[in-house]
Order: structure tokens, then C-alpha cells, then sequence
């Protein structure tokens, strides 16, 4: 039976958790190479106005789906082209995430002060938090999914034909947002139904039925891009799409990366709550019976041991299921004897103020240039925040999850800042505008993931080239400049004439080389 929700919401509450990360999104740069990728295929999509099939470096994209970058370039032809819409974009979604999550506790029977308390503790989750701002695919996947857990008590409360629909849309937006992984979340839960749901458990046949009618609508709503866009696009777009989605299929169990590579890395995503959160080992067992319970066991534990088991591993995959993880602690906390202990908390913020100050003369001491200490009062700054707002507000969820909300986005600023001659590659990309725009035979040694067509603000792609073609492209270009961003592609006995530190190069460096000097140094 659905709960009507007659609570209000805390707006204020939430308009400060969201002032607290605007700082992010408003002064952090671009990170490579993700985001510039994702940047640039919003970039070439707006400034080409082909906005079916996404491109980078005017090749076509097919390993993500549009829904980001027609978000992003919508953005643009609304504010202009700054990182801070895509970024403001992000936090909207993630605050969507947060009302959402919050609702669907109260429709699973939770009292109001324990919906918000769900909502709270996904708000000061490190895992949400770090990627409240991120221009990345996983936030818009997570709020599909909470919409089609929703379409999903729709249909338990007997509303079939608005269930139907809505877990059609969630299905197609799902895909459009990151592809067929949005099933992987949904399908069990929506299956082992009857395990949760008496609706599904009176009414199995209708209950199923209605579950393939929202699944072909949602394939429907997928494929009203996918089929204009393979036939606009061709086999050098659909093939490698194919080919993609078949290949993870057969080779997902590859392990890459170790089964438990995600088991040590889930404490730190649930950070401070793992630390904070104490309650009796009833509660903890009385958890996983029940309703409640059993909806939360269908919903996180089949995808998360796939994740463990696909090969392609990414802490940000699991995004999806931190809502699930929120609604256990807020079950957790309505029993008895639970209760925060935020002396955990301080210490933790301790450390974390310790790290801050550090990380200037680390990045300095990592990339080879001045340090710059002012950043270190960001320390100071974020652990008198952290620890004021749970002094002064008192020990509960909301006030914690403001504290650590305020003390993630000082530490990933203070970090931004330390290491911002690496990460930011504007300086770079400038420099090959400049040298596009003088006709200037220029190229990349090495594909290079679009990093420069957003960030430069391209107008053309930057060629690139394979390492093993370097001498004769120099030979063809003898006055020309070559770039590199990784050690393994830098020409052997030549210097560059000019660098600049970069984050993920094995050198620490961007490179810029004259074709000549490439030249003159090679065997003969």
C-alpha cells in the first residue's frame, strides 16, 4: 500500500547541502580524460548542430549513449559554454536523487523522520558526495533506476497502466543515460517480485505481462536514436557499437581486475556512516526480514555480485546501488539502540585535515613546480566547518551529512588547487588552437581521447598518429609539431621545446616537439 508522504521538506536544509558543493561545480576544471572525453563529444555536438550521433575528434563515439551530452549541450544553448552548466547539471540530478530516494523510503513504510534520515545519509555519503559534481554517466543512471523502483510500487498499489509507463520511461531513459546496464539494477528486483510484493504474489501472470509491456517500452523509447542513428551513421558506427556490447558479454568474466577488487573499496564509500553508525546485532539481523528488507536484498545484492564478477571495474559503478545502503541505515537507525557516534567523525576529519595540508608540497614535490601553501588553510577552513556544523546543529544524521559534505568538498578543492597546473589542460589546448587555427602541421602521437577539443574550443580535430608512424610523418612535415602525452609515445634522444606537467602522463608532462629535431635525433 502506498504511504502519502505529507512531511514538508527540508529545502532550507538542502539548498545549504547544495551550497556547499556549489564551489565545485563552479571552480573545478575539467579532469582528464574522462570528462574532457565526455566535454568534447558535447562540444562537437554543439558546434556542429548534429546532435543523433555523438563524435570525438570527429570520429564517431559509440562507447557511451547521448543522454549526457544532449543535457550538456542543451545547457549551452541555454547559459553558453562553461563547465560550471554541466557541472550545475550533475548536482541538480543528485539533489533529484536525493527527493527521490526520500519518497521511496516513505513508500516502503518508513516514517517521515526516517525517509529524511535515508535521504541524509546518501547526502553526507562519501561515495554520493565525491561524485555529486562529476560529469559522468552514473548519476543519471542512479536516478533512472530510483524512478523505476518506483514504477515498480506503482505497480505493487495496483496503478498498472502508470506503472507500466513510468518503468517504460525509467527503462528508456535508463538505456540513453549509460545503456543496457540500467536492466542489470532493475531486473531482479523486478522479477524475484513475489518475494516482496503481494500484488505480484496474487496477480503473477498480470504482474509479468506487465513487466514485458514496460520493458518493450522502454526498448522502444532506446531505439528511437539507436536505429536513426545506426542508418545515419553506418557500420563504422553500429558495428563498433555491437561489437562493444557483445564483447563485454563474452569476455565479462575476463577479471581484469580481481573478483574482491570492490570489497575494500565499498567501506570507504559508505565513509562516515561505516564509522558513525552503531546498532545492536537484533537490528542488524532483524534488517534483512520483512517487506522492507526483502525489496533491499533484491534490489543491491545480484548486481553488485555481477560488478564483482565483470572484469571492467570502476569505483563510480556502484553508485547506483549507495540509495539501497542509505535506506538499510536509516531501517537501522529507527531501532532501538541505534545511534551515531560522532567523536568517529571528528577523528575522521582529523585526518582528513592533516592529508589537506600536505597535499600542496606533495603535488609540487610529484610535478616539479612551486608549491603553493595558502591552500593548506583550506585544512583549517573545512575541519572548523565540519566539526562547527555538528557541534552546533546536534549529533543526527542531517547535521553529520552537512559536515561531511562540507569537509569532502574543501578536501577535493584543496586538492583541485594543488594539483591544478596537472589536471588543467586549458593551457595546452590553447596552444593547439593557436597552432590550428596558424595552419600549422600539428599532431598527437597516440589518440588522445578528444583532451583538447573542448578545453581549446576546436573548431577542427586534431590529427593524430600512430607511435610506429612518427619518422615518417615527420619527414612529410618537417616544419611541423608533434604532441605527446605519454612517455611510451615521446621520441628517444630529443628534448621538447616546451611541457607541462599533466596528471595522468607516466612523465608527468604534455609534450610539444619539432618535427625537425625528431628528425635530426633519429638513427639513420
Amino acid at each position: 500500500m502506498d504511504i502519502v508522504d505529507t512531511s514538508p521538506l527540508p529545502w532550507r536544509w538542502l539548498a545549504l547541502w547544495c551550497a556547499l558543493l556549489l564551489p565545485l561545480a563552479i571552480l573545478f576544471p575539467p579532469i582528464p580524460i574522462d570528462e574532457t572525453r565526455y566535454l568534447t563529444a558535447a562540444w562537437e555536438m554543439f558546434n556542429s548542430g548534429q546532435w543523433l550521433v555523438p563524435t570525438v575528434n570527429g570520429t564517431w563515439y559509440s562507447d557511451k549513449s547521448p543522454l549526457l551530452f544532449w543535457l550538456i549541450a542543451g545547457g549551452w544553448k541555454i547559459f553558453g559554454v562553461h563547465t560550471w552548466v554541466a557541472r550545475i547539471e550533475a548536482l541538480i540530478v543528485a539533489l533529484g536523487m536525493l527527493l527521490t530516494l526520500r519518497r521511496l523510503a516513505a513508500r516502503l513504510g518508513m516514517e517521515p523522520r526516517g525517509a529524511d534520515t535515508a535521504m541524509w545519509l546518501l547526502a553526507g555519503c562519501l561515495g554520493f558526495t565525491a561524485f555529486s559534481t562529476a560529469i559522468m554517466f552514473d548519476l543519471l543512471l542512479a536516478l533512472t533506476v530510483l524512478g523505476a523502483l518506483h514504477a515498480l510500487l506503482d505497480l505493487d498499489d495496483g496503478k498498472w497502466k502508470r506503472g507500466v509507463v513510468a518503468l517504460g520511461l525509467m527503462i528508456g531513459f535508463g538505456i540513453l543515460a549509460k545503456g543496457p546496464v540500467m536492466l542489470l539494477h532493475i531486473v531482479v528486483v523486478a522479477l524475484l517480485a513475489p518475494l516482496w510484493s503481494n500484488t505480484a504474489r496474487q496477480h503473477k501472470m498480470r504482474w509479468y505481462f506487465a513487466l514485458l509491456a514496460g520493458f518493450l517500452i522502454g526498448v522502444v523509447i532506446a531505439l528511437c536514436w539507436l536505429l536513426p542513428a545506426a542508418w545515419f551513421a553506418g557500420p563504422t558506427y553500429w558495428q563498433p557499437l555491437l561489437d562493444k556490447v557483445t564483447g563485454r558479454i563474452a569476455k565479462s568474466f575476463a577479471h581484469n581486475r580481481p573478483w574482491w577488487w570492490y570489497l575494500p573499496l565499498v567501506p570507504v564509500l559508505l565513509l562516515p556512516w561505516l564509522l558513525t553508525l552503531r546498532a545492536p546485532r537484533a537490528a542488524w539481523a532483524g534488517l534483512w526480514l520483512g517487506r522492507f528488507g526483502r525489496f533491499l536484498w533484491c534490489w543491491w545484492v545480484v548486481p553488485f555480485v555481477a560488478f564483482c564478477a565483470i572484469s571492467g571495474k570502476q569505483i563510480h559503478y556502484l553508485l547506483p546501488l549507495l540509495p539501497a545502503w542509505a535506506l538499510a541505515g536509516a531501517w537501522l537507525m529507527q531501532q532501538g539502540g541505534a545511534r551515531l557516534r560522532p567523536l568517529l567523525f571528528g577523528l575522521l576529519a582529523l585526518l582528513v585535515a592533516i592529508g589537506m595540508a600536505a597535499l600542496p608540497w606533495q603535488a609540487a614535490k610529484s610535478f616539479h613546480y612551486s608549491a603553493q601553501p595558502a591552500i593548506a588553510w583550506l585544512a583549517l577552513i573545512a575541519l572548523v566547518i565540519a566539526v562547527g556544523v555538528w557541534r552546533v546543529w546536534g549529533r543526527d544524521a542531517r547535521p553529520l551529512a552537512l559536515s561531511a559534505t562540507a569537509l569532502v568538498s574543501a578536501a577535493t578543492l584543496a586538492a583541485a588547487l594543488a594539483y591544478l597546473p596537472a589536471l588543467d589542460v586549458r593551457p595546452e589546448a590553447v596552444f593547439v588552437n593557436q597552432e590550428l587555427q596558424a595552419r600549422a602541421s600539428i599532431a598527437h602521437v597516440g589518440w588522445h581521447n578528444g583532451l583538447f577539443g573542448y578545453t581549446g574550443r576546436l573548431h577542427q580535430p586534431l590529427p593524430w598518429i600512430a607511435r610506429d608512424k612518427m619518422l615518417a610523418w615527420c619527414r612529410a612535415h618537417p616544419n611541423g609539431i608533434l604532441l605527446t602525452s605519454d612517455r611510451d609515445a615521446e621520441p628517444n634522444g630529443v628534448e621538447p621545446f616546451r611541457t607541462w606537467p599533466y596528471f595522468l602522463s607516466g612523465d608527468h608532462r604534455i609534450a610539444a616537439w619539432h618535427a625537425a629535431a625528431v628528425l635530426q635525433a633519429a638513427p639513420h
